[in-house]
């Protein structure tokens, strides 16, 4: 948070000689002292999450603040340790930004003390309304020009890139890449207002852990996307881990998600080249989708075949050659598909296929024989072998298999 916020509660803190500290609307700490006074185990958790435990914030909430118009005192709670509070609502016409909190144990805040603590509540409110306003001419001035980085247009990505560097908005410091974050079935459903307000905080907090000028976000219909530096990403290695936890947590377990992934491009040299790895971050997704050893974080580099296949239409998929063996296969005993998908996986070891599967190796050679008599392919002819694994692999990738 700015270094105006930080000036408004440390001064506050001096002044009452207590801890003071200010969340946003979803009590998620945006600034606090340095210690002054008492404070308890619940300050000193949120400074280390950053944010009030989900029972804790439930805790909160029946006290109503957001419709509170003054001071609240909030009694001590043992289950939270958490000691005597009061709440002043930050309000910046009419709108809520938040609440500032002082630690009322011992002799508690007096009417001059809570005049004091409002007229810095008034004061963070223009601050944070201030921020807000700018802000949102940041995200809107970057969400121009990265859709434009994003087009097929090749002119456009161009002059994107260069505007975005020309406006100081990015730093161009050597390869770029784009993480995708989004709630599955990602494909089937776009995201609803709630929810793209939880990936906007998710984006807004990882980007923030980044340096300045190496990071910008988007929200898209059905995803988040972040665009970084390659040097911010080695400095702060698990970010895409952290981005799709952060998500996670704040959509909740909605059941209409399966899951929240990430999808993570490969480097591109040049930001003008953004959208190669958007649309990798975009196949890691699609293939997290449907095969769940790759969540909740797919990276297009790790994906080995998938990454060719998730790249080709649908259609191109299915005319793979082999769908009519696969089908065979399946329609016999679904044992049989993975028992060649695991033999191929493995380059014919059937050592490896039996301690994988968990079967006698005399059970692997009577399938092997089944999958040929069925499939009529020779698992002996190299080509022939390379078109079923595909197909299965294809096939995986559609959900056929």
């Amino acid at each position: 948070m700015s270094e105006d916020l930080q000036r408004v509660v440390d001064a506050l803190a001096r002044q009452l000689g207590r801890a003071v500290a200010v969340d946003d609307v979803h009590f998620r700490l945006l600034a606090y002292s340095a210690q002054a006074g008492p404070i308890d185990d619940m300050r000193a958790r949120v400074i280390l999450d950053r944010e009030a435990p989900p029972e804790a914030v439930a805790w909160l909430r029946r006290f109503r603040l957001p419709r509170a118009d003054g001071p609240v005192r909030l009694p001590a709670a043992a289950e939270f340790d958490l000691l005597p509070r009061v709440a002043i609502p930050i309000r910046f016409q009419g709108v809520q930004f938040g609440y500032l909190w002082l630690i009322d144990a011992g002799e508690p805040v007096n009417d001059a003390g809570l005049a004091l603590a409002g007229a810095a509540a008034d004061e963070a409110a223009e601050v944070l309304f201030r921020e807000r306003a700018l802000g949102e001419l940041h995200d809107a001035r970057v969400g121009e020009f990265l859709r434009d980085l994003l087009s097929e247009d090749h002119a456009a990505r161009v002059l994107a890139a260069d505007g975005l560097v020309e406006s100081d908005l990015f730093a161009a410091r050597g390869e770029v890449v784009a993480v995708v974050v989004a709630p599955l079935p990602a494909a089937s459903q776009e995201v609803g207002n709630g929810d793209r307000l939880a990936l906007g905080a998710a984006l807004r907090a990882a980007a923030a852990a980044a340096p300045v000028r190496e990071s910008m976000i988007l929200i898209r219909p059905a995803h988040g996307l972040l665009v970084v530096t390659q040097r911010a990403m080695e400095r702060i290695p698990r970010l895409a881990d952290d981005l799709c936890e952060s998500a996670a947590r704040r959509l909740g377990r909605a059941s209409r998600w399966r899951a929240v992934v990430a999808g993570v491009g490969r480097p591109v040299a040049r930001l003008a080249d953004t959208a190669t790895s958007y649309r990798q971050a975009l196949d890691a997704i699609r293939v997290a989708d449907v095969i769940p050893r790759f969540r909740p974080v797919a990276r297009h580099d790790a994906l080995g075949i998938y990454s060719l296949l998730a790249a080709q239409p649908r259609e191109q998929l299915r005319g793979m050659g082999a769908e009519q063996a696969i089908a065979a296969l399946v329609g016999a005993d679904p044992e049989l598909l993975l028992t060649a998908e695991t033999f191929l996986d493995r380059a014919g070891d059937t050592r490896a296929v039996a301690e994988r599967l968990g079967v006698h190796r005399a059970t692997v050679y009577y399938r092997l024989r089944r999958i040929e008599e069925l499939t009529g392919f020779n698992l002996s002819d190299g080509e022939r072998r390379l078109v079923l694994h595909l197909g299965i692999k294809a096939a995986r990738l559609l959900g056929d298999g």
